[in-house]
């Protein structure tokens, strides 16, 4: 099992939410590796963020949802695959990224999104 993965620092989306953009901005935080093995809180977790942010998104009418990817290439994507990728269903990442929309969709199989604790 790989190791979990925390956010360094979380910063403000940008504004007007109207063009926020979910997977720009979670390509975009800096994640780093911990020494502790990923445990299911650490999933939930990382999915609630996920579901948290697809829902500012969508409660703007957000004009870059439709299109929103996290790059391949980031730690955004590292870290969201190492925590979900072993799961059944995970998406196909094409080339260009990860697609936000299939993202959450396929979260809500696995963790779907609850009011905070």
């Amino acid at each position: 099992m790989g190791k979990a993965v925390k956010i360094r620092a979380l910063t403000a989306p940008p504004l007007p939410l109207s063009e926020f953009d979910p997977g720009a901005y979670l390509g975009e935080l800096e994640f780093y590796e911990t020494n502790a093995p990923i445990t299911d809180e650490d999933r939930d977790g990382l999915a609630q963020f996920t579901h948290f942010l697809a829902f500012l998104a969508l409660q703007a009418q957000s004009n870059r949802w439709d299109s929103s990817v996290i790059p391949r290439d980031s730690l955004a994507h590292r870290a969201l695959e190492s925590h979900f990728g072993d799961l059944e269903g995970w998406p196909n990442v094409p080339k260009r990224g990860l697609s936000y929309r299939a993202l959450a969709g396929f979260l809500m199989q696995h963790f779907p999104p609850r009011p905070p604790k």
